[in-house]
């Protein structure tokens, strides 16, 4: 994986705490973090603060855009964000998957 860790300038603290809060585990939800920060964040990623909390409850509909800003304002490798949707979404997915299967049997 490639050094995701941000070059030639210091990472923001309150950001790089969000960043260590998922290297420890402690982000077991996207949403988890809709409280940290919104305003600084979505305007790093380029949306309103009403897109970000519905991406962070739904977090399949965050772009591999979005996800690979995310970590770099967070100073993270990408993912340990990534693990996490995946955790969150591993039921949600095959369920989807189960009922696109039914209809094409």
């Amino acid at each position: 994986m490639a050094d995701w860790k941000q070059v030639g300038s210091e990472p923001e603290k309150e950001l790089s705490s969000i960043g260590g809060m998922f290297e420890l585990g402690k982000v077991k939800r996207m949403y988890d973090i809709v409280g940290l920060y919104p305003t600084k964040i979505t305007r790093l990623l380029g949306i309103n603060q009403e897109r970000y909390a519905i991406k962070l409850s739904s977090p399949d509909k965050f772009s591999v855009s979005e996800i690979l800003k995310m970590a770099y304002i967070f100073n993270i490798d990408p993912t340990l964000i990534l693990d996490v949707i995946q955790k969150e979404m591993g039921k949600t997915i095959a369920n989807k998957i189960e009922i696109q299967r039914k209809k094409l049997s």
